[in-house]
């Protein structure tokens, strides 16, 4: 009679349970984005937060332990759009603004990026920023976003000056250019204050690039005027300088009305 073969344990996974244990992590990291955007710092309890999420108080403790560290997940989600820990350098986007075949084209993804990173991310920084005053946890992590947000302004800079046609721009200009486009407290300003739209605040951004660049707008001039909802006719189509109708400001500006040829006599 043969011995049988002694049998090695099998790794144990439960699918279902992993996949509710992320679906619970993503709820309350979403919650506590959205209470310390309301609520600010001091305001903001791990028990007004789980509440929010649905969940019970030792579950958040279970998971991140603490204010500022759920803090700092929360800054991650907002910034990367997810729970992935797949740095944004790591990304898709990444690679299709660094394979831009040209300056416009990549500026062009660079403000796309811009909008959808500061749209989620700009007022929880002012959060940050103002509880790094008071909290050496807080002034951590304020001081990473800002490494980071310096990295990516010199990835930024290195990709644009490899492009063809950029010979006339200096690096420490284009890093200045890109520091102003970088900072949250841009897109909180025109957005909060000057009332632009999403749509508005990307198209200004492209717009900055291209003047502080001087750079060619015709390779974007079918896309600006495509974003304009107002329809035009005639040769009042295309405006002077090929801008939008959106332009700088984000409102659209409403044509005047095509002249009536004169009656023939």
């Amino acid at each position: 009679m043969t011995k049988e073969k002694a049998r090695e344990p099998r790794p144990y996974r439960a699918p279902l349970r992993e996949q509710a244990a992320l679906r619970t992590r993503l709820l309350i990291t979403r919650a506590a984005k959205a209470t310390f955007e309301k609520q600010g710092w001091s305001g903001a309890t791990l028990a007004a937060i789980a509440e929010r999420a649905g969940a019970s108080l030792s579950t958040v403790e279970a998971l991140f332990g603490t204010k500022a560290v759920l803090l700092r997940a929360a800054v991650d989600y907002a910034i990367r759009g997810d729970i992935d820990p797949l740095p944004i350098r790591g990304r898709e986007i990444t690679n299709q603004i660094e394979t831009a075949p040209g300056a416009v084209s990549m500026l062009e993804l660079h403000s796309g990026h811009l909008r959808a990173v500061h749209g989620r991310s700009a007022h929880l920084a002012f959060v940050v920023e103002q509880a790094a005053k008071s909290d050496k946890h807080v002034a951590a992590l304020w001081r990473q976003m800002n490494e980071n947000r310096r990295d990516g302004i010199e990835w930024a800079t290195r990709t644009l000056l490899a492009k063809p046609g950029v010979d006339h721009l200096h690096a420490a200009d284009v890093r200045t250019t890109f520091w102003v486009a970088l900072d949250w407290g841009t897109y909180r300003v025109l957005t909060d204050h000057a009332r632009l739209t999403a749509d508005g605040y990307q198209q200004w951004i492209l717009d900055y690039y291209l003047r502080m660049f001087a750079l060619d707008r015709a390779g974007v001039a079918s896309r600006a005027a495509s974003a304009s909802s107002v329809p035009e006719t005639g040769s009042r189509s295309r405006r002077r300088g090929g801008s939008s109708g959106a332009g700088m400001s984000g409102v659209q500006n409403t044509p005047p009305e095509d002249v009536p040829p004169p009656r023939q006599k």
